[in-house]
C-alpha cells in the first residue's frame, strides 16, 4: 500500500509494528493494514494533532484567526481581508508568516518521522497534516461529507477504507458523493470510526 503514503523512507519501528498488530483483527487477512501502512497513517495523524497544538500555542491571535479562516473555513484571501478590514496583501503576509512559524516549530518532528534531514520535505508533510487536521474539524452537512471528513481525518485513502471494511472502493466513493449507505454499510462505518449511526445519518454528536 505504498502508493497511499507520501513517503516510504524508513521501516516502522518495533513499537509501531506492535501497535499495528494490536489494532489488527487478529486474522492477518487482506482486510488488515500492514504494519508499514499502519505506521505511516498513524504518523500522519499524529503530525496533524501536533500541527493543531502548534496553531493554538505558537501563533499570535491574528495569525491564528487568518489560518482558521483560510484552512478551516476555506475563505479566500480577499474574503478574509474584507471580513477583517485589512488588505489582501496583509492577509497573505500574515498567512505566510504563520506557515513559516509552524514549519520551523515542527520541522524536527518531520525529520524524526521521515528519518531524513532534508528541509524540502517539511512543506509536503505539513501540507498533508493540514489536510487531515482540517478534515477532522469539519462535521459535514450531510452523510457523504461526514464519511469523507472522518476518512480524511484518519489519513485513509478510499482504497484503505475499502480494504478495512470489505466494502467496494467505488461503493464508498458513491456514499461520499451522496448515496445513502445500506444498513450493513452503516453499521460497518459506525464501528470503524467509533461513532453512532445517528451521527453518520444526522450529524448528532455522540453522547
Amino acid at each position: 500500500m505504498k502508493e497511499d503514503y507520501l513517503f516510504d523512507i524508513s521501516y516502522p519501528s518495533e513499537e509501531e509494528i506492535k501497535a499495528a498488530q494490536l489494532a489488527c483483527c487478529g486474522r492477518v487477512c487482506k482486510e488488515c493494514e500492514t504494519p508499514a501502512a499502519y505506521a505511516w497513517r498513524k504518523r500522519e495523524v499524529d503530525m496533524s494533532l501536533l500541527l493543531e497544538k502548534a496553531i493554538e500555542n505558537e501563533l499570535t491571535e491574528n495569525e491564528r484567526a487568518v489560518v482558521t479562516d483560510k484552512w478551516y473555513n476555506s475563505l479566500s484571501l480577499t474574503q478574509i481581508a474584507r471580513n477583517r478590514g485589512i488588505s489582501p496583501a496583509a492577509v497573505k503576509h500574515t498567512s505566510e508568516r504563520a506557515l513559516e512559524k509552524l514549519e520551523k516549530v515542527l520541522k524536527y518532528v518531520v525529520f524524526y518521522q521521515q528519518d531524513i534531514f532534508e528541509e524540502n520535505i517539511v512543506p509536503a508533510v505539513i501540507g498533508r497534516a493540514r489536510m487531515i487536521m482540517s478534515a477532522r474539524k469539519i462535521s459535514g452537512s450531510d452523510i457523504g461529507e461526514r464519511v469523507n471528513s472522518m476518512r480524511l481525518g484518519k489519513g485513509l485513502s478510499l482504497k484503505s477504507l475499502s480494504e478495512s471494511l470489505g466494502v467496494g472502493e467505488e461503493r464508498l466513493e458513491k456514499i461520499e458523493k451522496g448515496d445513502m449507505p445500506e444498513t450493513d454499510e452503516l453499521i460497518l462505518l459506525s464501528g470503524f470510526f467509533a461513532v453512532t449511526t445517528d451521527y453518520i445519518l444526522k450529524g448528532e454528536k455522540n453522547v
